[in-house]
C-alpha cells in the first residue's frame, strides 16, 4: 500500500470499527496476497499484473469485512475507501501531464490520451465515435476492473470504479457534462456490454476558475473526498448535494470566534470547527467537490466580516442563504445555524465588498493593499 492509500484505509477501518479496525486492516493486507496467488495474473512480470495486484487489497479488504459484518456493510465500507482514493490518482494523473493551460475539448483528450498509455485504460480497448468541440463519446470494452473482481468472486466491487468516474470527471473537466447516455449505469460492472463515455459541452459554462481547486478549497484532500463517498452524493441531485452537505456542516462543524488565520477547507474538516468564514469556504470546497459552481460574497454587517455563497444553477447566480431558505425554509450566511429571516441579514449589512472568484481571491485583495483592518480582513 502506499502512503496515502495506507492512510485513507486506517482512517476508515479505525472509525467505523474502532480498535478492532486496525487488525481488521491487518487481516486485510494478509488476504491479498492469498487471493492474488489465486488469480491468472500470478508469476507474471508486467503492468497488468502489478495493477491486479493492487486491486487484490480491495478484494482483501471486502472479503475480510464481508466475513466480520455482512455484504452491504463490507461494500459501503471499502466504497469510502476505494472512491476517494480513486479520485485523487486520477487527478494526480492529471496534474502530472502539464496541461494547465489548456482548457475543455484539449485537456479531455490529452487527458485520454495519457490514460490509453500510463493508467487502467491501457488494459482496456477504447473506441472514439465522438471527438468534437461540442461532443466526445468513447467505449470502453474488456473492462479491467470487471474482469479481476469477477474473477476473484466479488464482481460487485467493480461499480466502485464507476463511481471514481462519476466523482472525478465533473471537476477535472467542468465546461462538459459527463454522462453514460441514458443511464449511469451503462457500464459492463452493471452488466452491459461497454461502459459509455459522454461528455457534452455546457450550454452556459460559468468559467473554470468556479469550479477549479484552491490553496483555501482544497476539495481534492482525501479527507474531502471520504465524507463526499459517506454522503452518498455521486448520482444526486443538485438540490440534494446542496442541502445535504449545508445540513452536514451545520450538524457537524463547530461554530467558533473570528480565526486569526484562514485555514484550508480539508483542515477545517478534519479539525471540525471554524468560524463562519471557515464553514463558507468548507461549503464552497464541498460544492466544487460535487461539480456546482461557486463563487463568495463578502459583506460587513453589524457582527463583523460574513461571507455569503453564491452558486450557479440553471445558467444563473443565486446566493446559497435564498436557495437554501426556499428549499429550506431556513436561511444560512457562512453555514450558520440560526434561523434568520432574509430581511434581517439584509438590513444588517454595512458594507457589500462584492463577489470574489474564491476566499483566496477576496484575501489575496487585501494582502495587496496591505489591509490590516480586522472588520475587513475577518482575522486573515
Amino acid at each position: 500500500m502506499c502512503g496515502m492509500e495506507t492512510q485513507v484505509a486506517r482512517k476508515v477501518f479505525r472509525k467505523t470499527f474502532g480498535r478492532r479496525g486496525i487488525f481488521l486492516l491487518a487481516r486485510s493486507i494478509r488476504r491479498k496476497n492469498r487471493i492474488f496467488d489465486k488469480t491468472s495474473w500470478t508469476g507474471e512480470n508486467s503492468e497488468e499484473a502489478r495493477f491486479a495486484k493492487r486491486l487484490s487489497l480491495v478484494a482483501g479488504m471486502y472479503e475480510v469485512l464481508v466475513e466480520e459484518t455482512c455484504r452491504e456493510e463490507a461494500f459501503r465500507t471499502v466504497g469510502r475507501i476505494v472512491v476517494p482514493i480513486g479520485v485523487c490518482e486520477q487527478w494526480s494523473n492529471l496534474k502530472s501531464i502539464s496541461i494547465n493551460n489548456a482548457t475543455g475539448i484539449d485537456r479531455l483528450r490529452m487527458f485520454y490520451d495519457f490514460m490509453g498509455d500510463y493508467g487502467s485504460g491501457q488494459f482496456v480497448e477504447r473506441i472514439r465515435t465522438d471527438n468534437t468541440k461540442e461532443r466526445m463519446r468513447f467505449e470502453v470494452r474488456n473492462c479491467f476492473f470487471v474482469r479481476f473482481f469477477r474473477e476473484v468472486g466479488a464482481p460487485e466491487l467493480a461499480t466502485l470504479f464507476c463511481k471514481v468516474d462519476k466523482a472525478f470527471f465533473p471537476t477535472a473537466i467542468p465546461e462538459y457534462i459527463f454522462s453514460r447516455g441514458t443511464s449511469f449505469m451503462n457500464t459492463e460492472a452493471y452488466g452491459r456490454d461497454y461502459c459509455e463515455f459522454l461528455f457534452d459541452k455546457r450550454t452556459h459554462f460559468t468559467g473554470d476558475c468556479y469550479i477549479s481547486e484552491t490553496p483555501l478549497l482544497d476539495f481534492n484532500h482525501s479527507a474531502i473526498q471520504m465524507l463526499y463517498e459517506e454522503l452518498d452524493l455521486a448520482y444526486k441531485s443538485d438540490d440534494i448535494k446542496m442541502s445535504r452537505l449545508y445540513e452536514y456542516i451545520r450538524n457537524n462543524i463547530v461554530t467558533t470566534r473570528i480565526m486569526k488565520q484562514r485555514q484550508p477547507s480539508s483542515t477545517i474538516l478534519l479539525k471540525r470547527r471554524g468560524d463562519r468564514i471557515s464553514k463558507a469556504i468548507l461549503y464552497m470546497a464541498l460544492l466544487r467537490a460535487s461539480g456546482i459552481p461557486t463563487r463568495v460574497r463578502f459583506i460587513i454587517t453589524n457582527e463583523g466580516l460574513q461571507a455569503w455563497v453564491v452558486i450557479h444553477q440553471d445558467g444563473n447566480w443565486i446566493e446559497s442563504r435564498i436557495w437554501l431558505n426556499n428549499l429550506l425554509g431556513t436561511s444560512v450566511g457562512s453555514g450558520d445555524i440560526r434561523e434568520n429571516d432574509l430581511k434581517a441579514y439584509d438590513e444588517s449589512v454595512i458594507e457589500d465588498l462584492g463577489v470574489f472568484d474564491s476566499p483566496d481571491v477576496y484575501f489575496e485583495v487585501l494582502r495587496s493593499l496591505d489591509i490590516d483592518n480586522k472588520k475587513v480582513a475577518g482575522g486573515s
